[in-house]
Parts: structure tokens; sequence; C-alpha cells
């Protein structure tokens, strides 16, 4: 009995403290995992929060300078195109064959521009051209709007650049829906004027929104 006694004396003296120990240890290994997290944490915060603003400080440099542009679409006679913009010294000229609603550009912009359908022209043009492939319809509420919709180059530039606008309708013209411009399109007799902010590179695409206007506008002189 004595030496039961004795051998359960010595396994308390033992595995206590052990134990005590082994907790005393977990709650240090704890704390050091605490402390690491948090570490890493308030690291990856600062690292996040560095790469933000990099990130918006690079993106605002790329940001272009945006320019006013008051644009001309007028419609003479007989059939006779002009689309003119003095900042940016755009001029492009429109002939239009009466019997098949076909126009040719020329001078700025050069490009074919084609009833979508042969039949009726009023749903909307392809225009076509060496450098661009650009489609323009109707759309929007009641068929009001317009979308502009294809790809052309740049002068200096190989791959083809991808071209979305829309014309929202207003009571006397259109608003332009897009990320390179902010224009406002008033219907003035046999054309359209054009005023607003666009990209400082923005001379082709203003060129191709100025033949699309007159090709839409047309069957209604």
């Amino acid at each position: 009995m004595k030496k039961e006694l004795l051998f359960i004396s010595w396994l308390l003296l033992v595995i206590v403290p052990y134990h005590a120990a082994m907790a005393a240890e977990a709650s240090s290994f704890e704390s050091q995992l605490l402390e690491a997290h948090k570490t890493i944490m308030s690291q990856a915060a600062s690292a996040q929060k560095e790469f933000i603003s990099h990130t918006a400080t690079a993106l605002g440099s790329k940001k272009e300078p945006r320019i006013f542009v008051e644009m001309y679409v007028s419609w003479g006679r007989p059939g006779e195109l002009s689309v003119t913009e003095q900042n940016l010294k755009l001029n492009v000229l429109g002939d239009r064959n009466w019997s098949t609603s076909v126009i040719v550009f020329t001078g700025d912009l050069k490009a074919t521009a084609r009833p979508i359908f042969p039949t009726d022209s009023s749903n909307g043009y392809h225009l076509k051209g060496p450098d661009m492939d650009i489609s323009i319809t109707r759309a929007g509420p009641v068929r009001r709007g317009y979308f502009i919709q294809g790809t052309y180059k740049m002068p200096d530039k190989t791959k083809p650049i991808y071209l979305t606008i829309y014309l929202a309708p207003t009571d006397d013209g259109w608003d332009t829906v897009a990320n390179n411009m902010s224009l406002r399109v008033s219907n003035e007799g046999y054309g359209s004027l054009i005023k607003g902010y666009i990209n400082q590179n923005g001379k082709p695409e203003l060129g191709i929104l100025g033949a699309c206007l007159g090709a839409v506008r047309y069957f209604s002189q």
C-alpha cells in the first residue's frame, strides 16, 4: 500500500509540472502566433495601401488631356456633306448618290457608308474604309438613339482600336455615352452641331462620329 502511495505521489510530482510547462509553452506559442499574425496583417495593409496609392498615381498620370471641340455636320446641295472642326483642323467631305443612298467620304476620313438594309437607309449605315469598319444602328427608347460600334486604326498603329459610342436621345438631339468624349449633339436645319470635350487623340473618332451622324440624318432631308 505504501509503495502504491509513493508511486502515485511520484506521478503527481512529475506529470503536473509537465502539463503546467506544456500549457505555459502553448500559451506562449499562441501569443507568438497572435503577434506574428498582427505583424503580417499590418505589413499587408501597408503594402496594399502603398499599391493602391501607386496605382492611382500611375493611372492618373496616364489620363489624356481633354480639349474643347465644336464640330459642324451639314448637308449642302446637291448631296454634299461637310464635317468641320476648327480646333483639330478636321475636314471631312461626303458625296452621296441619291439613287443608291451610298455616301463616299474624303478628306480626313476615307470611307464609304452604305445602308445596312439597301431598301431602308433609316435603320443605319455601315462605314467601311481602309482603316475602319464601323456600323451605326438605331437603338434605345423608341429607337431614337444610335449605337456606333466597330474598329479603326490610327495612322501610326497596326492594331485595331475598338470604338463604341451610344447616342442617347434628348429633346433636340443626342448626348454621347462614351469614356473618351462628352459631347452634346443638337439638330440644326440640315445637319448637327456637336459641342463638348474629347481626349486629345480623339480626332479620328470625332471624324467617324461626324460621318455617322451625316449618314443617318440625310434620309430625313
